[in-house]
């Protein structure tokens, strides 16, 4: 499962895969075994399979997405989000200048809702890709008018291939 991690150094995306060994956590390319071990509730410990580091891990979730969490003693808050929701919110602080909705991850292109020269309105179906079995909608995140498509129905995308402009 692939999250985008925001609240410092601007964001990262992080895969995390359950094993037999543990999560096998990747982070900027660099792969690592983690073993967790739940303690109680909010209390965990993190042990690194390959150099065999330890470390107290205290977490509490204080919104649907925002954790703040204690490592050794070190506090961080940060928002957990799914990269499509991710990709969304980053096309929604870019309002001004034209808007390029872009692919947040790998996936099948199963439905474009506009053409070009189509007035939109926030929150407004755009594209609905197919990732992983789960269809993503994307939505247009300001209104404007829709100056470019560049893709349609059944065609195969890569993350961060351009789907449609909004000016």
């Amino acid at each position: 499962m692939r999250w985008v991690v925001r609240g410092f150094e601007g964001g990262r995306e992080i895969d995390v895969e359950a094993t037999g060994e543990g999560l096998q956590v990747t982070i900027d390319g660099r792969t690592r075994t983690v073993e967790l071990f739940r303690l109680d509730g909010t209390v965990a410990s993190l042990r690194f399979a390959d150099n065999g580091a330890s470390h107290e891990l205290e977490f509490v979730r204080e919104a649907r997405r925002r954790w703040r969490v204690a490592v050794d003693g070190h506090e961080f808050s940060f928002e957990v989000l799914p990269p499509v929701e991710a990709a969304q919110l980053g096309a929604h602080a870019a309002a001004e200048g034209p808007a390029r909705i872009e692919a947040p991850i790998p996936g099948k292109v199963v439905a474009v809702r506009v053409a070009v020269g189509d007035a939109v309105v926030t929150g407004q179906p755009l594209v609905v890709l197919e990732a992983m079995k789960m269809e993503n909608e994307l939505t247009s995140q300001r209104d404007g008018t829709v100056t470019g498509v560049f893709v349609e129905e059944g065609v195969t995308v890569e993350a961060g291939s351009p789907l449609v402009e909004i000016e």
